[in-house]
Parts: C-alpha cells; structure tokens; sequence
C-alpha cells in the first residue's frame, strides 16, 4: 500500500509539473533584431505610447506552473523577433482534469462486534494556465532619429 501511495504522488508530480510551452508567431514582412528577454515588459493594457505590432505569442503551463513563469516564457519568445514589450489580450485556464485523494477506512472489533470507519477523499479541480498576447516595438519618434 505504501508504495502505492509512492507510484501515486510520482504520476501526480509528473502530471503537475511545471511544463510551459509557449510559440510565438510574427507578422509577414515585418523584421526587428532579437532583444534581451529581461527588458520585454508586460502590459494588460496598451500603453499610450505609438507601437507597431511584430507578431502574436502565446504560452500555456501546466497547473502547477505560476502566471509568473508562464510570462517569462512569453518574454523570451517576445524577445527573439525583436519584441519590446507583450500587451496580453486574453487569459484562461481551462479545465485539467481532477486531482482525488484516496479514501481511507478503518476497521475494529470489539467483542463479537465489527465497526467501520469511512472518511471519504477530496477532489480538487486542476485548471492549466494559458496566455496570449501581442508582441510589440516601440516606434521611434523623428527627434530620436536626428
């Protein structure tokens, strides 16, 4: 039973790990060196300065995973077409699956008498964490250019 229970924590580890793709898609014709994944920023809204779009990225994790790691992904992603900030257009977390725990019963005699105890598991919905966005530059202005 016990190494039962070993098997079981290993396959959920193995299920909840911290796996995040991400895969980012540029716009045809547009072409802008790499930049540094530690000065992409993020954005839940566009910012108030001009900007041309580069392309789209998207990430999703597993549901250990947190939104922060799942971000970074999209920032080295961002950063290899040229990508200066990401303004994040939509986020979801579909359904995974059920993480259950076991029940656990216990039985004992007293007398000619048996008594069972029954203390039934707990579920536990497990969502995956997806995010997408759209990858953008900076415009430069024309007194940046002089």
């Amino acid at each position: 039973m016990k190494n039962l229970k070993t098997y079981s924590l290993c396959l959920l580890f193995g299920f909840l790990s911290c796996c995040v793709r991400s895969r980012v898609t540029p716009c045809p014709g547009i072409a802008a060196s790499p930049t540094s994944p530690q000065l992409v920023q993020i954005y839940h809204l566009p910012p108030p300065v001009s900007f041309e779009i580069l392309g789209e990225v998207e990430a999703s994790g597993a549901p250990a995973a947190s939104w922060g790691k799942v971000e970074n992904y999209m920032k080295k992603k961002a950063a290899t077409i040229g990508g200066d900030a990401i303004i994040l257009i939509e986020r979801r977390e579909p359904y995974a699956g059920t993480y259950a725990t076991p029940a656990t019963g216990n039985a004992f005699i007293n007398g000619n008498y048996i008594y069972y105890t029954y203390q039934p598991g707990t579920s536990v919905a497990l969502h995956r964490k997806n995010l997408v966005g759209l990858v953008i530059k900076w415009k430069k202005e024309k007194n940046d250019e002089k």
